[in-house]
């Protein structure tokens, strides 16, 4: 994230805002290794998240992508391939 440039720093804001506008608890969001990627030909922001569940409990981190709107942007419990999606955006 330091070492990325002032766009790539708004398109990551954007997508970490399009991430926590899916889950339920959005305040509680906490980001960690978080990059831009546009490897797969499409700008996307890459990262983990964690947050709480409706138990108020963290979930622990998990990986998402997102492609800069709520309905482009994925966590990695909803797709059961995830992996090849990070592999061709975000390796």
């Amino acid at each position: 994230f330091e070492k990325a440039s002032s766009q790539e720093r708004r398109w990551i804001l954007k997508g970490q805002e399009s991430i926590k506008e899916k889950l339920k608890d959005p305040e509680s969001a906490k980001f960690k290794d978080v990059f831009f990627s546009d490897l797969g030909g499409v700008p996307v922001t890459c990262g983990q998240i964690n947050s709480k569940n409706s138990f108020n409990g963290y979930t622990g981190f998990q990986r998402f992508i997102s492609a800069g709107s709520p309905s482009r942007s994925f966590l990695e419990e909803e797709v059961s391939d995830f992996y090849k999606m990070w592999d061709q955006y975000c390796k």
